[in-house]
């Protein structure tokens, strides 16, 4: 395969006229070989309600999100994290949890 592009996610065939005679009449019009695949632009990830999965050996974990894209549509991926990545997910929940701990002793105040 002929690789147009160095970036993976926009790898496609060179444009040639077999492919515009193999196209439906109810294709879109597309401008020449300039035109690239659309590629789903992420709106968010959403934490799923299952346990992490942990690797002992490589102090990996493994968390289940759900990838929600901008058309509406969404798909569910894990999340690898490798050891330093958990310790810094570790430290940002712990001060996340101590933000929202003193908000709410000054709202009570």
């Amino acid at each position: 395969m002929t690789m147009t592009d160095q970036h993976p996610r926009t790898r496609r065939n060179p444009h040639s006229a077999a492919d515009d005679s193999a196209q439906s009449a109810a294709a879109p019009e597309v401008s020449g070989p300039t035109s690239r695949p659309t590629t789903p632009i992420v709106q968010g990830l959403a934490l799923l309600d299952k346990d992490p999965r942990y690797d002992r050996r490589t102090g990996h974990a493994g968390l289940s999100v759900d990838v929600c894209f901008l058309d509406g549509t969404k798909t569910t991926a894990t999340l690898e994290l490798d050891p330093g990545r958990v310790l810094l997910l570790n430290i940002q929940l712990e001060r996340a949890i101590a933000l929202r701990e003193a908000a709410r002793k000054a709202a009570s105040e």
